[in-house]
């Protein structure tokens, strides 16, 4: 028995000699996710020379570049871009289908982080009643959260709310956006019941006021602005000037008033989201714990700036040039305290934007406007001859909402409605095309088709009857500045970036989709993908 005994630890000592050892997982210990409100892909080419080596440059030259990243889905707008990056998916299954809605149930219309059940935090106004609750899915940082029992840090800075709270997600630590009525920064009870020490420190700085008394001029000599339109033009607006809106710009009368929301639509909007991003990673200790955090951060002034002046405008070349400057200082942050090799960052933006069409027409480029009050009416009144109702409740996000209970009182077919809607949409000037919903739930449509973007833009239970869009460089607009929406290249081609941990060094030209980030981050992070996820793992950035 002895020797049975002496064998069983005998053998047992060399099974443990000879046991492999296993290596911990390599995973960075900070995620950084950077978005850019309204970049275009081309702007990065447009300013190449006048970057500096520390920002846009050093992503590009260290880092991985998709060259061909798209949106896949319309409307390409702030709220529903934010929300796919961080769930790796489209506005059909993660239920944000604009920055505003109609609610079928109620009959008006709601914000899509608004929540009347959520309290303001730092603020009284109703820049605080907000939260993710829309959301239907999970983002990165929720499952990095879920992954780690909740150990992980997730963080989230913009200056619009909308920003910060959808790349927040559900469970994160905190997510901070800007209120204008105090110049501070806030958030609501949905992530905590007051603001954190280093929060109220940063507002008693008054970083808001010292910027915008500085006034906005170039950063460089206006004449060297070659990548731009000319100064004075007419195809530009400014918040602060009725007329000639060209530089310099100065605020003093918006500070006689309290009024700090124009912060907006300067590059100091940038600038101050840049500041709050490296006071909370070093106040929380970001990437100084056991487990992997998260720091989110978005940059809206170039959102503010592009809508006002348009993509060729000085004023939007110089706040890219000087956002350049944010992300330098960003990255050395980042570098010297985190470094380089323990964090992974990536940098988007939530859509594009559409050249000024009344620019474009003086220069014999196809461009136009549709009034959509306009539209309402000749559409109503094509239902009531019709039908003898207008049936129409309301046209939002390129999407017809009906009154269904009164097609089902007049013993129509709804199907036939909406596709006679759609029929009749098409004959309207400036509509390229238009489905009805019946289409949308029951066809197929593949990636290369607009048809195909339209369906992952859409939501059974939240979108509308009839979704229609419009003709390349049409809006709903008015005939100074620019917007977005569309499913056409200016609006769906974004840059993405990966830089830091394990990334290598390289470019492709490979058609990838902007849903594809937030599952390749898991994979790095080597978390379950967000539960909504339809996206897929770009290899290129994860083959090591």
């Amino acid at each position: 028995m002895k020797k049975i005994f002496v064998l069983f630890i005998i053998s047992n000592a060399i099974f443990a000699q000879t046991k492999p050892v296993v290596n911990a997982l390599k995973q960075p210990k900070l995620v950084v996710g950077i978005v850019i409100d309204q970049m275009r892909q081309d702007y990065i080419y447009r300013y190449w020379n006048k970057f500096g080596n520390g920002g846009f440059k050093k992503i590009i030259n260290e880092g991985f570049f998709y060259k061909n990243a798209h949106y896949n889905y319309v409307p390409t707008y702030t709220g529903p871009g934010h929300a796919s990056i961080y769930t790796g998916t489209s506005p059909a299954t993660h239920g944000i289908i604009g920055n505003d809605w109609f609610v079928k149930e109620t009959g008006k219309m709601t914000y899509c982080t608004y929540d009347e059940k959520a309290k303001p935090v730092g603020t009284e106004s109703a820049a605080g009643s907000m939260s993710p609750k829309n959301l239907l899915v999970t983002t990165i940082g929720d499952e990095l959260k879920l992954n780690t029992n909740q150990q992980s840090k997730v963080f989230s800075v913009s200056f619009k709310d909308r920003s910060s709270i959808l790349p927040a997600g559900h469970s994160a630590n905190g997510a901070f956006w800007f209120d204008g009525s105090n110049g501070n920064f806030v958030s609501s009870s949905h992530y905590m019941n007051q603001l954190p020490a280093w929060m109220n420190d940063f507002n008693n700085r008054n970083l808001a006021k010292q910027y915008l008394s500085q006034g906005w001029n170039t950063l460089y000599p206006l004449s060297s602005y070659v990548e731009s339109i000319a100064d004075q033009n007419n195809y530009e607006s400014a918040p602060n000037k009725k007329e000639n809106p060209v530089f310099p710009y100065e605020y003093k009368k918006q500070l006689d008033q309290n009024d700090y929301s124009i912060l907006k639509a300067t590059p100091y909007g940038n600038t101050i989201v840049k500041d709050l991003a490296l006071a909370c990673l070093k106040s929380e200790q970001l990437g100084k714990g056991k487990v992997a955090d998260m720091l989110c951060v978005s940059f809206s002034s170039t959102d503010y700036v592009g809508h006002y002046y348009g993509p060729r405008s000085v004023e939007v070349e110089d706040v890219y040039l000087r956002l350049d400057k944010d992300l330098e200082e960003l990255i050395n942050t980042l570098n010297s305290t985190v470094g380089k090799d323990n964090y992974v960052l990536f940098l988007t933006a939530d859509h594009g934007a559409c050249d000024v069409p009344a620019h474009l027409r003086d220069l014999k480029i196809p461009g136009g406007y549709v009034n959509e009050d306009a539209l309402e009416r000749t559409i109503k009144s094509f239902c009531r001859n019709l039908y003898g109702d207008s049936l129409v409740l309301t046209l939002e996000n390129q999407q017809l909402f009906l009154n269904e209970n009164k097609i089902y009182e007049l013993k129509l077919s709804k199907q036939i409605v909406e596709q006679t809607l759609a029929n009749y949409l098409l004959s309207i000037k400036g509509v390229a095309e238009a489905y009805s919903s019946e289409v949308l739930r029951n066809e197929n449509f593949t990636d290369d088709s607009f048809k195909y973007l339209i369906q992952k833009g859409y939501n059974h239970v939240r979108s509308g009857n009839v979704v229609y869009s419009y003709n390349p460089a049409w809006m709903e607009y008015q005939e100074t500045g620019t917007t977005h929406g569309a499913s056409y290249s200016y609006d769906t081609h974004v840059p993405v970036l990966f830089y830091g941990m394990g990334i290598p060094k390289g470019s492709t030209v490979r058609k990838v989709h902007v849903v594809d980030i937030a599952p390749t981050i898991s994979m790095i992070l080597h978390t379950s993908f967000p539960n909504g996820t339809t996206g897929k793992p770009l290899e290129e950035v994860i083959a090591k």
